[in-house]
């Protein structure tokens, strides 16, 4: 049997583990959609020390430790973007986590969150390829509205679709 899980703000005292949650994370979904290469070259540069804590203190993102008992399995990381809308920049859990309807659990914490800071739309980017978490999405009510390829350095490109949901106020 396994616990709800729970969503805590992560600090800047979180960013080791927040690095080390992706590494593992990524390394174990993401080959066979982008190759070890990308995923390390993405990993150094959306991932730095540096860059996690700009985010926290200085651009308004958010990040969610999710931590099933007392293990932090993964992670979420969102934010203003533009008016009425929050961009979700991440979500991540451990792969073994997958299946259990954590992934909705998050994407539920980040919505009422996002509702009580007045935001009306969420969006994000995913994969092409990454077909798990766009089936995912769908089943949490978001919608592909958009198709774009990024050139993110190095040779590297994201091709990805941007999805959107459209938050119900209460």
């Amino acid at each position: 049997m396994h616990s709800t899980p729970r969503f805590k703000t992560a600090t800047i005292d979180d960013i080791p583990a927040l690095q080390d949650s992706a590494r593992r994370i990524w390394h174990a979904h993401y080959p066979g959609i982008i190759t070890v290469e990308q995923i390390d070259y993405m990993l150094a540069e959306g991932y730095s020390s540096d860059r996690i804590a700009a985010e926290m203190t200085k651009q308004g993102v958010t990040w969610l430790k999710i931590l099933d008992d007392k293990e932090m399995i993964g992670f979420a990381a969102f934010g203003p973007y533009g008016e009425h809308t929050v961009k979700l920049h991440k979500l991540y859990l451990d792969v073994a986590c997958h299946g259990r309807g954590i992934g909705s659990a998050a994407l539920a914490e980040v919505e009422q969150r996002a509702t009580a800071d007045g935001a009306t739309a969420i969006i994000l980017n995913v994969n092409k390829y990454n077909y798990k978490a766009i089936a995912s999405y769908e089943r949490n009510g978001y919608q592909v509205a958009d198709s774009v390829v990024n050139e993110i350095g190095n040779g590297f490109v994201m091709d990805d679709y941007v999805m959107k949901k459209i938050l119900i106020k209460y």
